[in-house]
């Protein structure tokens, strides 16, 4: 029995780190579920109570505590269902609270969805990762960087490789790991990168794909590049992280803010990393 309490207690202990790495609160949350656990079962001694308890609070605590608490930090919420031209690339990243941005960021993309549609009507931008919603400095994992609410990933765009069709979203069920890699006349810049050790440049890429089959999809190379355009063009935008063979591919070598990652971040040639200044 005793061992029994000292395993509980430690799988308790990793998954509040895991919670807390996942989505800031989490772990929090779930200290509180395991305290009200502890008196409802002695009322209502259901199996699975404590989940029950986490989910609710953990729901409620997302949806109306968090956005207001954030604002008080300097973020906001990206819109999630308010602005069809603006739209998460799945719900998780919601749910997890990983779409928070500083105001002049999400103001800014507002702008930019904007100005997509003279060019390409309909044509949401989907976003990925951004930011937790408390604490500057606080990591985002797996990111380096996404940390003081200026950061956030967005998709490419894609079409159906039969049909032609515009694809909604990113077709990877991840949003990331479906990549527009380098034609045999580009330089491989990732290849270069898993040479010289870094052996995680492609990890999204092997993880996707037992899920999607690349060769369904094109890279849509004409919607990709307004949007990088207009980012590049915007005043409040610092910089981009794309590989640069997309770069020199869309005809975007003269947008300075246009840049290699390097080797130590993944590859980006599935999704543009944005910086406000």
């Amino acid at each position: 029995m005793h061992l029994r309490a000292i395993f509980r207690f430690f799988a308790h202990l990793g998954w509040i780190a895991f919670l807390t790495l996942l989505t800031q609160i989490g772990g929090f949350i779930w200290l509180l579920a395991l305290l009200a656990a502890f008196f409802l079962r002695r009322q209502w001694p259901l199996r699975g109570l404590t989940w029950v308890v986490f989910i609710l609070l953990y729901l409620a605590a997302t949806l109306f505590l968090v956005p207001p608490l954030a604002r008080l930090n300097g973020r906001v919420p990206m819109p999630v269902f308010s602005n069809p031209q603006l739209r998460p690339e799945s719900l998780w990243f919601c749910l997890l609270n990983r779409h928070y941005v500083r105001p002049d960021l999400r103001a800014t993309l507002e702008k930019v969805a904007q100005d997509m549609q003279k060019q390409f009507p309909g044509a949401a931008i989907w976003y990925l990762d951004a930011n937790f919603p408390f604490i500057n400095g606080y990591p985002l994992e797996p990111h380096f960087s996404h940390s003081d609410g200026k950061k956030i990933d967005l998709s490419f765009y894609w079409t159906h490789a039969v049909s032609g069709a515009p694809v909604n979203a990113n077709p990877s069920p991840f949003g990331y790991g479906l990549y527009a890699g380098p034609l045999p006349n580009e330089r491989d810049y990732a290849a270069g990168c898993k040479q010289k050790g870094y052996w995680y440049i492609d990890l999204d890429g092997r993880i996707t794909a037992p899920f999607i089959s690349g060769k369904n999809y094109r890279f849509d190379a004409a919607r990709t590049r307004e949007l990088l355009r207009l980012l590049a063009e915007h005043p409040a935008i610092r910089r981009i992280l794309v590989q640069p063979h997309l770069k020199q591919r869309l005809g975007l070598s003269a947008f300075g803010k246009l840049r290699f990652q390097g080797c130590k971040a993944a590859r980006h040639d599935d999704h543009a990393h944005v910086e406000l200044r």
